[in-house]
């Protein structure tokens, strides 16, 4: 008897997490973001067609010239207007946090893009980062090549 609720449980326990897995939003971050500088400065990139590469250099290069540490305020104010969601280090985990992070998240299709600023205690310069990921729906068929063969 035992051995059959503890099968029950976990049985629902898999259920529960395979929902979460195939009912994860991503947050878009809202409209699109501009090829190239943000209405309040922050410099994007040609993200849309660069290689990932380039464009996390080119935005790592950008943020270093722009902000150092001291002006986490007026980086915040910038940062927000062109479509970052900010957090300060006032915030209770259980890890070191940096004195400010933003980040700016879009989707499109089945790519998701990410640039992220923080700003670190003790460090010169904020610390900065461009991601472009491919998210694969697991309902979805990538096999068009095989499936217009049969």
């Amino acid at each position: 008897m035992k051995f059959a609720s503890l099968k029950l449980v976990g049985g629902v326990l898999m259920a529960l997490a395979l929902a979460a897995c195939t009912s994860t939003a991503i947050q878009t971050g809202g409209p699109r973001p501009p090829q190239g500088p943000g209405p309040a400065g922050t410099n994007f990139g040609f993200w849309d067609r660069d290689a990932e590469g380039s464009v996390d250099q080119d935005f790592r290069q950008s943020i270093a010239r722009t902000w150092r540490g001291g002006q986490e305020a007026e980086a915040r104010k910038v940062f927000e207007a062109d479509g970052f969601a900010c957090k300060d280090g006032n915030r209770p985990e259980a890890t070191a946090v940096p004195n400010l992070e933003c980040e700016r998240v879009y989707s499109e299709d089945d790519n998701v893009h990410s640039w992220t600023v923080r700003f670190w205690p003790n460090q010169p310069r904020a610390e900065a980062h461009y991601v472009r990921l491919h998210m694969r729906d697991p309902l979805k068929n990538y096999d068009e090549k095989k499936a217009k063969n049969h």
